[in-house]
């Protein structure tokens, strides 16, 4: 099996979740009770999906030089959703 398709899919999952979110406001059940910033939440779902899409470029591209800039890229995009996933749970009035 071709391990990049692995990170397309859940890179078109993400962008569906995403662009949901920022459309209609829906987020899933699972996570209304932690989400206070519904824009913040998609914008971070959004970040993700390019991220897994970063990295299946990256896995079908078969090149190891291109492959790890790409990478690297791809995991500092992750962490930077990760971070607004977490900001996106806090109060907005601090408390």
């Amino acid at each position: 099996m071709d391990w990049y398709v692995v990170p397309g899919a859940l890179a078109l999952l993400l962008a569906a979740g995403g662009v949901a979110t920022l459309r209609t406001g829906w987020v899933p059940p699972r996570f209304r009770h932690r989400v206070r910033r519904v824009a913040l939440h998609g914008w971070a779902q959004l970040v993700m999906a390019g991220s897994f899409a970063l990295q299946s470029m990256a896995g079908a591209s078969g090149a190891p030089a291109a492959g790890s800039a790409v990478g690297l890229v791809a995991l500092g995009a992750l962490l930077a959703a990760l971070i607004l996933l977490v900001v996106a749970g806090l109060d907005p009035r601090g408390g």
